[in-house]
């Protein structure tokens, strides 16, 4: 990498020249938490402010990087490490190539010529420093088919990482020995519940997104979002055609000839309704308004009933 003796690299961390490396790293988790194109989305100033802290760190964040800093800066010259006289190596990596490195979820392994690496085995293509995202997390989430129909909410509990309690998420106790808990990997896994609100109408296999909800990121990192795919349950004696909702009822010989009175149950209440004489297995009955609910809307389909005479019931 390019080493900028020009640059007041203490200037723009806001570190001393005496302050350690794990002060360093302290101050530079702190920057980019703020500064992390993740939670400044859109904020042109914000990005270039977090590639200046981080190439800052790049420097000041490794011991023979800050030496040779130091020195150039003592002597008042400017000098290259990582490139030959001629323009970029082919293996290098530029370090501020966000676009190329990382993705939403965090850092990324680099798309180049695995033949194609940087000269000097101690340069870092990507700082494991960085502030990263946490995960996104994907479940089918099982819908029971009247709550798809009316709208509601159900309980569901999954696994993710969060942010070790223990340290904190820094990974060590006393920036010395890896953590017990999290074994210096900063998250442990822990379940949580949360209440998803189901839309009503909602379609099969329509999936949700919660954001914030997934796992923890890495040095203080924003967390994933928790993406549900509604996986709607059959029903016993309901099926759904768009929003109308049918029901195949049987009656007895007695009553499709003679006709009367018929408790109906429907999705969230019952009525009755009166069965003409001389009915045929296979006519239907329609109850205005008691269907499911139109995609995100309050109007509602209708219920069907569709008539089977059973010779084994009586009236």
């Amino acid at each position: 990498m390019k080493i900028s003796a020009e640059k007041d690299y203490y200037k723009i961390l806001g570190v001393k020249k005496s302050d350690k490396i794990r002060d360093i790293k302290k101050q530079y988790r702190e920057l980019a938490r703020k500064y992390h194109p993740d939670t400044n989305q859109g904020s042109k100033k914000a990005e270039e402010t977090f590639k200046r802290i981080s190439e800052a760190y790049e420097v000041l964040g490794n011991a023979k990087n800050r030496k040779e800093y130091d020195s150039l800066r003592a002597n008042g010259r400017r000098h290259q490490s990582g490139r030959p006289p001629g323009g970029r190596n082919e293996g290098y990596t530029d370090p501020f190539d966000f676009g190329r490195q990382y993705t939403r979820q965090g850092p990324r392994e680099s798309q180049q010529d695995p033949f194609s690496q940087p000269p000097f085995a101690d340069e870092t293509v990507m700082d494991p420093n960085m502030p990263s995202r946490g995960f996104d997390l994907q479940f089918m989430v099982k819908v029971p088919f009247v709550v798809a129909a009316l709208g509601g909410q159900i309980p569901y509990t999954y696994d993710k990482h969060v942010t070790c309690p223990e340290c904190r998420g820094s990974g060590a106790n006393d920036f010395e020995d890896p953590c017990i808990m999290c074994q210096g990997k900063q998250r442990v896994v822990e379940s949580a519940t949360l209440d998803i609100d189901i839309p009503s109408g909602v379609a099969d296999q329509y999936t949700l997104k919660f954001p914030r909800q997934g796992g923890a990121g890495r040095n203080g990192g924003p967390l994933g979002d928790l993406l549900a795919k509604v996986c709607i349950e059959k029903h016993p004696h309901f099926k759904k055609v768009k929003t109308d909702i049918h029901s195949v009822v049987p009656i007895s010989p007695e009553l499709a000839e003679k006709g009367g009175p018929l408790k109906i149950q429907m999705l969230d209440s019952t009525t009755t309704i009166h069965v003409e004489e001389g009915t045929l297995t296979g006519e239907e009955f329609r109850i205005p308004d008691a269907g499911s609910t139109q995609p995100w809307g309050k109007k509602r389909g209708d219920f069907v009933v569709k008539f089977q005479i059973d010779e084994n019931l009586e009236k």
